[in-house]
């Protein structure tokens, strides 16, 4: 989950242009739902009724499956119905916390959503992406300082952690570490470099440091890949803010 904001858009997974969603000037965050999926082979002379352990696990995997699709089609408050019901079943379910937590976030509950975070470290401490997403909500809040620890932490345990370069790099633009905010967006690129975002932010950055050529190179490549992936609001975007930087 990335926050993109300012120049790029917001989006939950990848939704609103430039990053994944924070505001208007903040924050894009991006994110992804891994879902895992269970394949049983069994011979039918040997089959037998599941225990109420498995039973549990299936029960909340599938919960869990569907509050992601509501998530998805923007049911927040019927997402954590879902999510509640699989930490229920298992109070170990890092992930609904975290999703749980991105979904009252969705609906302005950004205090709850840090809960839900904190609830996922007590659980794992080392998750990467809670402290990836808590950063993200605190920057929603504009603790931005507090937002970058949190963003330090997610890389100190995944030091390929793409989003977390991402969403430390728009956190450092926002408090005025702009060479800070290029080795982030560098770092990210490296990592994947189809991140058109992370072309654009660092584009803008770069051409408030003075170097307009090198910032309308990040743009147009950032344009591009907008338009390769067929994501055109973010393509036009881009052009718009090229030709304000022409000017």
């Amino acid at each position: 989950m990335v926050l993109r904001g300012n120049f790029l858009v917001l989006s939950y997974s990848k939704k609103n242009q430039f990053m994944k969603p924070i505001k208007a000037i903040g924050i894009l965050l991006g994110m992804t739902f891994t879902l895992g999926g269970f394949s049983r082979f069994v011979s039918p002379a040997l089959a037998i009724s599941p225990t109420r352990q498995q039973f549990d696990r299936l029960n909340a995997e599938s919960l869990f499956e569907r509050g992601t699709e509501k998530i998805n089609r923007g049911d927040y408050r019927g997402a954590i119905t879902d999510f509640d019901r699989v930490i229920a079943l298992n109070p170990n379910y890092i992930e609904a916390y975290c999703s749980r937590g991105m979904a009252h976030f969705s609906l302005g509950n950004l205090e709850r959503a840090i809960a839900e975070f904190e609830l996922a470290l007590e659980v794992a401490p080392h998750h990467a992406d809670a402290f990836n997403r808590k950063g993200i909500v605190l920057a929603q809040q504009s603790n931005l300082e507090l937002a970058v620890e949190n963003f330090d932490q997610a890389l100190n345990f995944d030091s390929n952690f793409v989003d977390a370069y991402y969403n430390r790099g728009k956190a450092r633009t926002e408090l005025g570490n702009l060479q800070g905010a290029i080795d982030d967006y560098n770092a990210a690129i490296k990592l994947d470099p189809n991140l058109a975002e992370a072309y654009g932010n660092r584009g803008f950055v770069r051409a408030r440091l003075g170097n307009r050529q090198k910032g309308l190179e990040d743009l147009q490549q950032a344009a591009t890949l907008f338009l390769d992936s067929g994501n055109i609001a973010g393509y036009q975007q881009t052009l718009a803010y090229i030709q304000m930087i022409q000017r």
